[in-house]
């Protein structure tokens, strides 16, 4: 089971995506998966544990498919991520992790001048193996 960690502050804030290779595995898979069904999103729940050193915990994972860049935001108390279909297929592979790699890993996915992939009003989101 995934947990999703949130801290708000100047810079718009920051996630923390976090769970075992196999449960990134899945939310990459899920992600494939909505694109090949007219569905327009999929619900992923979370489980809520102690957020620190962040100051809260968010509940769920929405992934969507839009007409725009990928689009990291907290909407209520989920993540929500949004993109066009093509987008968020390489997005995909930002939840391939082996199950050997070691606790602690992750990768960042930030907004940086002349990226053309991410939205520049969207969340830092870090996406780390438990």
């Amino acid at each position: 089971m995934i947990h999703i960690r949130f801290s708000d502050n100047h810079y718009g804030g920051e996630i923390d995506l976090s769970g075992t290779p196999g449960d990134l595995r899945s939310i990459g898979q899920s992600i494939l998966e909505l694109l090949q069904v007219q569905d327009v999103q999929v619900y992923i729940p979370a489980n809520e544990v102690d957020p620190a050193p962040y100051d809260s915990c968010l509940n769920s994972l929405l992934i969507r498919k839009s007409d725009y860049f990928i689009k990291v935001m907290v909407a209520g108390s989920s993540l929500k991520i949004e993109g066009t279909p093509e987008k968020l297929e390489v997005f995909a592979d930002w939840f391939n992790f082996d199950n050997s790699t070691e606790s602690g890993y992750h990768h960042h996915f930030d907004y940086y001048e002349g990226n053309e992939w991410l939205d520049p009003t969207s969340v830092s989101l870090v996406i780390s193996v438990q």
